[in-house]
C-alpha cells in the first residue's frame, strides 16, 4: 500500500512540475501535461491494486487450505450441526478472510437419493456455516455459499465442506 502511494505521490509530483515549468508558456499545454500524467498514475495505481489482489487472494486461498489440511471442516450423516472442531477452523479461516480481504467460496453437500433432500440438507449446512463466518466478523459478501445437494459429492464425499478463495 506504501508503494502505490509513493507511485501516485511521485506522479502527481511530476504533473505538477509540468504545470510550473510551463508556467511560462502556453496553460493549456500544461493543464494537458498534468492531466496525462494523473492518468498514467491512476493506470498504474489500478495496474498495482490488481496484481495486489491476486496475490492476496493466492494467499488467502493457500492459508485455507493448509487450514483445512489440518482441520477439515465436514458434518455427520443427515446433520447440519458443526462441531467444537469445525466451528475452530471456520473462526480461524475467517481470520484470514478479514486479514486479506479475500472473498471465498463454500460448497457444500448431501448424499441423500432423493435430490430435493439432499439440497435442502445442503443448504442448511450452507447456512450454518456462513453463520459461523459471519458471526467471527466476516463480511457475507466475501462468502458466496453454493449448496450442491447431490450433484457432485456421493457417501462419504457428501459430508465434507470445500471452501476456497477463487
Amino acid at each position: 500500500m506504501n508503494g502505490l502511494r509513493r507511485l501516485i505521490g511521485g506522479s502527481v509530483s511530476a504533473a505538477a512540475l509540468v504545470v510550473a515549468v510551463a508556467g511560462c508558456g502556453d496553460a493549456q499545454d500544461a493543464a494537458s501535461g498534468a492531466l496525462g500524467a494523473g492518468q498514467d498514475a491512476a493506470g498504474q495505481a489500478a495496474d498495482a491494486a490488481g496484481r495486489a489482489g491476486a496475490a492476496g487472494a493466492a494467499a488467502a486461498s493457500q492459508q485455507i487450505q493448509q487450514l483445512l489440511q489440518v482441520n477439515p471442516v465436514s458434518f455427520t450423516t443427515q446433520s447440519a450441526q458443526l462441531s467444537a472442531e469445525d466451528t475452530q477452523s471456520l473462526q480461524q479461516i475467517a481470520g484470514v478472510v478479514k486479514t486479506t480481504g479475500a472473498s471465498i467460496s463454500v460448497l457444500t453437500h448431501a448424499g441423500y437419493a432423493d435430490a430435493a433432500k439432499s439440497q435442502a440438507l445442503s443448504e442448511q449446512r450452507a447456512d450454518a456455516i456462513v453463520a459461523v463466518l459471519t458471526g467471527a466478523g466476516v463480511d457475507k459478501a466475501k462468502i458466496t455459499a453454493k449448496p450442491t445437494g447431490n450433484t457432485t459429492a456421493q457417501g462419504d464425499a457428501a459430508l465434507e465442506v470445500q471452501i476456497t478463495a477463487p
